[in-house]
């Protein structure tokens, strides 16, 4: 049998506005919370908990910065059913929001966690945080290239790795 992991994010996602970090209020407006199932992990089955504003009949918007799950972003409509225990469970994605999403992994030796949120935040990222050592970076088209460079050349510097959450083009 298999067991389940369940990974709940601890906070809105947040904007830099003012030299600190904000809720966005369309995260903190979000009215449900949609499972997204990921890839098994010694035998469990992993869940990520993102929040989302309800539309009703079923659809709901992402109102997180996935950290764990690919090919979904802030903003992207989905599907959604209630499971038999009542969570909401992802059943598809029905329209992309646009915006694109990098997570970013922090190391010891390396750039600061204030120093990234201060960095991409600044330039109009929105940002979800995990821990010390990982968030999400989400940006509109029009900022994509140019986090994504800024992220390359940090981690050539060895400063972070980093990864986009786009495996495919829709």
């Amino acid at each position: 049998m298999t067991s389940n992991a369940y990974r709940q994010h601890p906070a809105p996602t947040g904007q830099f506005v003012d030299g600190s970090l904000r809720p966005v209020p369309a995260a903190t407006s979000a009215d449900a919370l949609v499972w997204f199932p990921l890839a098994e992990e010694n035998g469990e089955r992993v869940w990520e908990g993102l929040a989302a504003a309800s539309e009703g009949d079923g659809w709901f918007v992402v109102r997180a910065v996935p950290l764990f799950a690919y090919d979904l972003n802030f903003g992207d409509r989905v599907t959604a059913v209630a499971s038999a225990d009542g969570a909401l469970v992802a059943t598809g994605i029905v329209e992309d929001g646009g915006n694109f999403t990098f997570r970013v992994a922090l190391h010891e030796g390396g750039v600061a966690l204030r120093e990234v949120v201060e960095q991409f935040g600044s330039l109009g990222c929105l940002i979800e945080g995990w821990s010390e050592s990982l968030l999400g970076l989400g940006c509109p088209p029009s900022l994509a290239q140019p986090v994504a460079e800024l992220l390359h050349e940090a981690e050539a510097r060895g400063d972070l790795r980093y990864e986009t959450g786009r495996q495919w083009s829709r």
